[in-house]
């Protein structure tokens, strides 16, 4: 959304947030713009980039707040004195003043906070990347969204959304890669997180330190009451006197609860704004994140990943160029040197190759002659042993027919001789 005449001095919705943000009137833009006009490109460049701490505050600024409330809140007091009100932080000590003191710094701290997240808000309204220039973003015309940024007011122009643009184009110039700076964004804005939480650090040290101030007031009231009481019931010697050491104690006592009492209610009256306002400048970046997708993330055109390989592609045949026109004749004989040390090498190459080939053949007839010679050594002498045992075998059979010729036509009579044992009955 870019700010035009109609929303000076109106209450416009964030196109981030949905939230109602009182725009400044026409004069308040021309003096700002005026003023940053006034100051030089350099200085307002140098400024804006070397001071990025955009969540804390001045200390002393707001200590100066704080002790201004503090004044104005007792004078209020006084106008009111004599009443349980006022009695409560001008009657009871010195811990009410100084629980008085530590709140109004804490109001300092969030009104100062209050104000820069006003601008911080009103950031978001601005285009820092016109699509009148291109709706894609890319190396042709990248420098000129950076141009863009820096013609912004300084006041403007230090905030989170506006930075995080400028880091981020900044980072493309340099990459020229998409995810690079969607990480370098999502870096960032873990950085914005953590500056904010720890921008709270004070207030939460007055949030733990005002409820401890309330039970030391406690202790000191009731270590009075208790000493003034026994004090006076030592020298007692009536009634009147009793009654009177009687009173201090209680009144000993109304200090030490009061304390606490103021302690513990100006404690509960700070969580609430605390809590409210760090939620507001979570928003705030959360809002700033969602901007940066749709409006940055989305329009980055790195021609599919392939600008930075160019670009190396690009720097190295420049590199090569510049060598060969510095030293051509140089680099034309190291090529000769290095061809003629490449030849000698696949020479040696192939020698080795060839004698290796031979030995291999030499071995391998050596090893077949060896191995015919034993298997004929072999087969010889089974061809021995077979002919023997046939021989054998065939001496045998002719045996066999030679008895079987002998017993043609005769019968064999098997007879059993008696024992002469047995031969008389």
């Amino acid at each position: 959304m870019l700010i035009s005449a109609e929303h000076f001095g109106r209450v416009v919705p964030c196109p981030a947030c949905n939230e109602r943000i009182q725009m400044p009137d026409a004069g308040e833009i021309s003096r700002t713009y005026a003023a940053a006009s006034s100051q030089s490109n350099g200085s307002q460049s140098v400024s804006s980039q070397t001071n990025s701490d955009f969540a804390n505050v001045h200390p002393w600024l707001s200590l100066s707040i704080g002790v201004g409330f503090a004044l104005l809140f007792y004078l209020a007091m006084l106008l009111i004195k004599g009443s349980y009100l006022s009695d409560l932080f001008l009657a009871r000590g010195w811990i009410p003043y100084v629980v008085v003191v530590f709140f109004g710094w804490s109001i300092g701290i969030l009104t100062l906070k209050f104000l820069q997240l006003r601008t911080q808000r009103v950031a978001l309204l601005i285009e820092v990347l016109p699509v009148q220039i291109s709706h894609e973003i890319n190396s042709s015309n990248i420098n000129q969204f950076i141009e863009h940024i820096s013609r912004i007011p300084e006041n403007l122009s230090r905030t989170y959304m506006v930075t995080r643009m400028r880091r981020g184009l900044e980072h493309f110039a340099i990459r020229r890669s998409n995810p690079d700076v969607a990480r370098m964004m999502q870096s960032q804005s873990d950085i914005d997180v953590s500056a904010i939480g720890g921008s709270y650090s004070l207030v939460k040290s007055f949030l733990w330190a005002i409820p401890i101030l309330g039970f030391i007031g406690t202790v000191i009231g009731i270590s009075a009451a208790i000493s003034g009481f026994s004090g006076q019931t030592e020298a007692a010697q009536d009634m009147a006197v009793l009654m009177a050491s009687i009173n201090n104690v209680t009144g000993g006592l109304g200090v030490a609860f009061d304390t606490t009492l103021v302690a513990l209610v100006i404690s509960i009256l700070l969580a609430f704004p605390v809590s409210a306002m760090q939620k507001a400048e979570e928003d705030l970046l959360n809002s700033i994140d969602e901007y940066c997708n749709e409006n940055l993330l989305k329009r980055l055109d790195d021609a599919g990943g392939m600008a930075e390989v160019a670009s190396n592609t690009e720097g190295i045949l420049l590199a090569l160029k510049s060598a060969v026109a510095s030293g051509q004749e140089e680099i034309l004989q190291e090529f000769r040197e290095a061809g003629e040390r490449m030849a000698e090498l696949q020479g040696e190459q192939h020698k080795l190759l060839q004698k290796t080939s031979e030995s291999v053949d030499s071995k391998m007839a050596s090893l077949v002659t060896k191995t015919g010679n034993e298997a004929a050594r072999a087969f010889d002498e089974t061809a021995h042993a077979v002919r023997e045992n046939l021989g054998k075998l065939g001496e045998g059979i002719a045996e066999l027919n030679k008895v079987l010729k002998q017993l043609d036509g005769k019968q064999v009579v098997i007879e059993k001789k008696k024992s002469k044992w047995f031969g008389r009955g």
